[in-house]
């Protein structure tokens, strides 16, 4: 009887929950609750949804900003490469370009001086001046400029050709010249490929670099051996220990003369000067 009791008084207060239930169900109060908890909890979906929506719009637009970046990046890197490879042709051209000038380059006689006269003009040697005799008819005609270290061989040969020392035999080419012996200087310019000595002028012609100028000289009219012109530096040295008489090879300076030579432009009896241009 007291199980019954128990079971009947469990049912009738489950039958009064359940009521209840229905009666909270069918209330409007709460409904309108309940409804108004949703669309809260809507409105917050919703606005993580846009937040959302927004965020991945910002990260789409900052990688594309990066990709852009980088596309900019590796356009700048290809043209460095590009650049780099244009300087390292350009130098391969300048210095091939250099070599060419250096393997291209040719030398002339200073005569008179010890030295070349530019910075950027090689001395091959210093060395004297020489040739055949002045009074010897079979001597050879040219100037010579010997180097200060020869190297023999042979210790003896027939005695025809001859080689002299050369002197100044006036002091036209500066003071206290005469009797002096001439140095010389062999150069070489690797700025040029010709060099030519013009006599009658101390300036070049447009175009052409001077090397040196000065007067020109030769062997006496009179001499039995001939000479040949060349062009004495306008401010000359002279050997030490050369001032004796020795007369070799002679050089005077060297006059015009009016004839078959114009005058004007050229006028008699006036020395003649020198000039040595490269180009």
């Amino acid at each position: 009887m007291i199980v019954w009791l128990i079971y009947f008084l469990c049912f009738k207060v489950n039958l009064v929950t359940t009521e209840e239930k229905r009666l909270l169900l069918n209330d409007q109060d709460v409904l309108v609750n309940r409804l108004n908890r949703l669309e809260s909890v809507m409105a917050v979906l919703n606005a993580t949804v846009k937040q959302l929506t927004t965020d991945n719009l910002q990260q789409a637009v900052t990688i594309q900003k990066q990709e852009n970046m980088i596309q900019q990046q590796q356009t700048s890197i290809q043209q460095q490469q590009t650049l780099t490879q244009q300087q390292e042709q350009t130098i391969k051209l300048m210095q091939s370009s250099e070599n060419s000038i250096k393997s291209r380059g040719t030398t002339y006689i200073r005569w008179g001086r010890k030295q070349c006269p530019h910075n950027d003009t090689e001395l091959v040697y210093s060395g004297y001046t020489g040739g055949g005799h002045y009074n010897n008819p079979g001597s050879a005609a040219e100037y010579v400029c010997l180097p200060p270290d020869p190297n023999y061989v042979k210790t003896s040969g027939l005695d025809y050709g001859r080689m002299y020392g050369a002197e100044f035999d006036s002091n036209f080419f500066a003071s206290n010249a005469n009797d002096e012996d001439v140095p010389c200087a062999l150069c070489r310019t690797d700025r040029a490929s010709s060099v030519i000595m013009i006599p009658g002028k101390n300036k070049c012609y447009s175009g052409w670099k001077e090397e040196y100028h000065g007067y020109l000289a030769s062997g006496g009219y009179s001499n039995a051996a001939a000479s040949a012109f060349v062009c004495v530096d306008i401010n000359p040295e002279y050997i030490i220990g050369g001032v004796d008489q020795h007369l070799g090879k002679l050089f005077f300076e060297v006059l015009t003369k009016c004839g078959s030579l114009k005058c004007p432009p050229y006028i008699n009896n006036y020395p003649l000067t020198c000039v040595v241009c490269s180009k």
